[in-house]
């Protein structure tokens, strides 16, 4: 059997999708709730309080997405700095890091290379 639920407990994001939220507050104004049910930012202007919640989501977003990664050359886990980074250092600094792999960059994107039998 499951708990008992209030409506706003119900209605509350699941654990992995906890996002900061609006809520009016009667007579108060407009105040800004983070994930784990704490008030961020005392009642306002509603205008406010989005661009807060926005400005405080986008932060707690881009946190999330930083952190260990292994490289996409090499395969050394490094410390990432988001979803864009996907190459240690070392091997972003090389003139070809993807060579060793039998792949050599042209205008048009990466070309395997043809591999000679000798």
């Amino acid at each position: 059997m499951s708990p008992i639920l209030s409506a706003r407990q119900h209605n509350l994001p699941g654990p992995g999708r906890a996002r900061f939220r609006v809520e009016y507050v009667t007579g108060r104004g407009y105040q800004v709730v983070d994930p784990d049910g704490r008030i961020v930012l005392q009642p306002t202007q509603r205008d406010i309080a989005e661009a807060k919640r926005a400005a405080l989501q986008a932060a707690l977003d881009t946190k999330a997405r930083r952190g260990p990664r292994p490289c996409l050359c090499c395969g050394r886990v490094f410390e990432s700095e988001g979803i864009h980074n996907r190459m240690c250092a070392p091997c972003r600094g090389r003139d070809d890091p993807l060579a060793g792999y039998g792949f050599s960059g042209s205008a048009d994107g990466r070309k395997s290379r043809a591999i000679s039998k000798g």
